[in-house]
């Protein structure tokens, strides 16, 4: 499930991708006619110049934020997977007639109680010091 889960959230940023690709180049298309066509709206030189700059300034600001919104939507696209996968964890699969293992799992050893004994005295720890101990909870 894990695998499907991640395979459909590659497919989604790659289709996001293709249309954020399309968008970028008919922003890039757009801002680079508008450029060309400043004198369009003007003939006074100046006036052309500012216009020009204007489009220039709108066409480099409109690419980058597709850019932007490009990478925000891909990031949350990939967070649906990741959050689902830290949410459910890993499954533990067991084949039919497979040995149970009994080896500690992330550094952690199950025992039961009739499994351990509590030591009551004397001094526990390295050779350096004694650790303190704890009393049982109640």
């Amino acid at each position: 499930m894990r695998r499907l889960l991640w395979f459909g959230a590659w497919t989604a940023v790659a289709l996001w991708s293709l249309f954020a690709l399309v968008t970028y180049n008919l922003l890039d298309f757009a801002g680079s006619v508008a450029m060309r066509n400043a004198d369009a709206f003007s003939t006074d030189p100046e006036t052309v110049e500012w216009i020009f700059n204007v489009f220039r300034w709108m066409r480099g600001l409109s690419t980058s934020i597709a850019l932007v919104v490009w990478g925000v939507i891909s990031l949350a696209i990939l967070a649906v997977p990741w959050l689902l996968d830290r949410m459910i964890g890993r499954s533990v699969v067991v084949r039919p007639g497979a040995p149970v293992s009994t080896a500690p799992r992330d550094g952690v050893i199950d025992l039961g109680p009739d499994q351990y004994s509590v030591r009551t005295g004397g001094t526990v720890g390295p050779a350096h010091g004694s650790v303190p101990q704890v009393p049982p909870r109640r």
